[in-house]
């Protein structure tokens, strides 16, 4: 139960940043959202929070061809 909540609530914070990151005129009324409203500010709501979160530093590491890398 308090895992269903705990994704719950993830998910309406997805949805509520990934809504605000839209301009206020091109914005769908919250009365009005379908599943599909829903699931596209969820989406954009992750790609906000992933472009400006802090990134792994292990993916970073293996990335870099080995001659960069430092010993």
């Amino acid at each position: 139960m308090a895992g269903g909540v705990y994704v719950l609530m993830l998910l309406v914070l997805l949805a509520t940043v990934g809504r605000l990151s839209v301009p206020r005129r091109e914005r769908t009324p919250l009365r009005t959202w379908t599943l599909r409203d829903g699931y596209y500010n969820v989406r954009r709501g992750l790609a906000v929070l992933g472009a400006h979160g802090p990134s792994y530093p292990a993916l970073q590491e293996a990335a870099r061809p080995v001659a960069q890398r430092s010993r």
